[in-house]
This record gives C-alpha cells, sequence and structure tokens, in this order.
C-alpha cells in the first residue's frame, strides 16, 4: 500500500499574538552602535603600537646591555681568579709536593754580617763532649814527622753555624715549618710562601732581642692559620744553628697594620709571631719568653 503524506497543518495565530505581531512591525528598526574598525598592522608596527606608552630601546640600552654582560663576564674571572689565589694555589702546591719536607740542619750561606763562609766538608762538633775537635783532621794523629819541616797548608777554622732560625715548632696547633729570612720591599715586609718568614735584621734565637717571625693566615700555605688558637702558657721551639730554643707564650694580642711598636728591639729575649687577622684589616700578635735552649737531638 503506497504511503501517502499529510501536508503539514499551518497554526493560525490568535488574537493576542496577532495584536503583538502588529506592534512589533510598527516599531521602527534599532540602528548598529559604532564599532571601530579592525586595523591590520605588521610585527613591527604592532611592537610599536603596543609599546607606546614605554621608551623605545635604542643605542644607548644596546651598549648598556653589552656592559652589562661584560661585568658580569669579569666578575666570574675575578671569582674564579680569587678562588685559585685562596684555593686552588695551596691545592696545586701540595699537590705537587704531597710530602714537604720538614728543615734539618744545614749550614746555610751566612749573611754578610755572620762572618766568613763555613768549610764545606767540616761538620762542626761539641767541644768537651769527648767528641773530635771541629778542624781536627787524620794527618793531624799520623806517627810519620819526618816531614814535619815539609810546608802543610794553614790550618782552617770553619765559621760558627748560622744563627738564624731555620724551623718552627708549635706542638699545640700541630705546626711545623721551615723559616727563611724575608726583607723589606717596597716599603712593606715580605711574607713567605709555604714558610714563616723570619725578618731580616731583627733578634737572633738564644740573644737579648725581639725574633720577629711572619707568615700568612688564609693563603699560599697558611702557616699561621690556627696563631689564634693559642694560649698564654703553650710552647714554641725555635730551631737555630745546632741548638733548640723553647719560649712560653706571655700575651697575645690585636694591633692594627701601623702598630709596629710590637718588631721594635726588647732588651730580654722574646719571639713575636705575627699574621693578618679581620679580613687583612689587623694584625694577630703572640709574643713569648725565652724559658730555655737545649742541643739539637738533645731530649
Amino acid at each position: 500500500m503506497p504511503h501517502s503524506r499529510t501536508p503539514p497543518q499551518l497554526s493560525v495565530p490568535d488574537a493576542s499574538e496577532a495584536t503583538t505581531l502588529q506592534e512589533l512591525l510598527r516599531r521602527p528598526v534599532p540602528r548598529p552602535t559604532q564599532r571601530t574598525p579592525v586595523a591590520l598592522r605588521s610585527v613591527r608596527q604592532q611592537r610599536l603600537f603596543a609599546l607606546r606608552g614605554y621608551r623605545l630601546r635604542n643605542w644607548v640600552d644596546a651598549a648598556l646591555t653589552h656592559t652589562e654582560r661584560l661585568l658580569l663576564a669579569l666578575l666570574l674571572i675575578t671569582v674564579l681568579a680569587v678562588g685559585f689565589e685562596w684555593y686552588g694555589r695551596d691545592w696545586l702546591y701540595y699537590r705537587l709536593n704531597p710530602n714537604p719536607p720538614v728543615a734539618a740542619y744545614a749550614p746555610r750561606a751566612p749573611h754578610a754580617d755572620l762572618g766568613a763562609p763555613a768549610l764545606s766538608g767540616v761538620v762542626p762538633a761539641v767541644v768537651g763532649l769527648g767528641t773530635a775537635l771541629p778542624y781536627e783532621t787524620a794527618a793531624m794523629h799520623t806517627t810519620d814527622y819526618a816531614d814535619y819541616i815539609a810546608p802543610r797548608p794553614p790550618l782552617l777554622i770553619p765559621a760558627e753555624p748560622d744563627p738564624r732560625p731555620y724551623r718552627l715548632h708549635i706542638p699545640s696547633i700541630q705546626l711545623d715549618s721551615n723559616v727563611v729570612e724575608v726583607f723589606i720591599e717596597h716599603g712593606a715586609w715580605q711574607v713567605a710562601d709555604y714558610a714563616v718568614g723570619y725578618h731580616h735584621g731583627s733578634g737572633m734565637p738564644g740573644d737579648v732581642g725581639n725574633v720577629v717571625l711572619a707568615g700568612h693566615a688564609g693563603l699560599r700555605g697558611a702557616v699561621f692559620r690556627d696563631l689564634g688558637l693559642l694560649r698564654v702558657g703553650d710552647s714554641i721551639a725555635v730551631y737555630a744553628g745546632n741548638w733548640i730554643f723553647e719560649y712560653h707564650i706571655r700575651e697575645l694580642r690585636h694591633v692594627w697594620p701601623h702598630q709596629t711598636d710590637v718588631m721594635r728591639a726588647t732588651e730580654r729575649p722574646i719571639l713575636t709571631l705575627i699574621t693578618c687577622t679581620a679580613w687583612d684589616r689587623q694584625r694577630l700578635v703572640v709574643i713569648a719568653d725565652l724559658v730555655g735552649s737545649r742541643a739539637v737531638g738533645q731530649q
């Protein structure tokens, strides 16, 4: 049976709907509101438009940017250089010298004011202890006097051992270091690297006067880094010549760099140790008095 389609039925509006429709048709059509036209700009023009309330970058800003980068690079290089100076140099030194030898007595070339040079091959001996004299040779004990008229070389007496200190030992802070002589350079005292410095012209150990020793506290060996841990009464041993001179600490003090009176000569035998402190703004000074001495090798 064929399918039949029923035409749609149109609804007839009632009186109220017709009235509403008539009112809407009589009303004027509202005009659309005014709208801003769309502007088409390039990327550069849009950037200038967006940043129109700010200052535009010019060659001055570019120069400042490059200067800032250069300063940052210089700062990084400075930090690396300071780090190497403080830690890298010491690490490299101890890497190349894992077991640096502690100074043992060996006659050094005497200073110009300390007498004639010592004889090579002659070992001084302590007189009065039953040992050979310093200038005694095997030829002096021969029984053959047939050639007593023959000319002989003059008798040479060796010079006294070098009285300058060559080693410093402080048991309480486990310090055992070589001592080298330092001088004034460009108006300031030199500071020895990886060793204690003996101020040229200061007192000699065992004699009346002020023996002045100085060293670094934070770099290049930092031999005096623990000097602030010392206490009154601690013992200090200074090796000079064939003797070990023992000092006991009397005083620790902080002074300003211009207070050089701590290095002046004294009328009693004392020892003065000096190092930097308070970020190199002050000096830590340790003063010790001589209490005794003994021969090297003697307990």
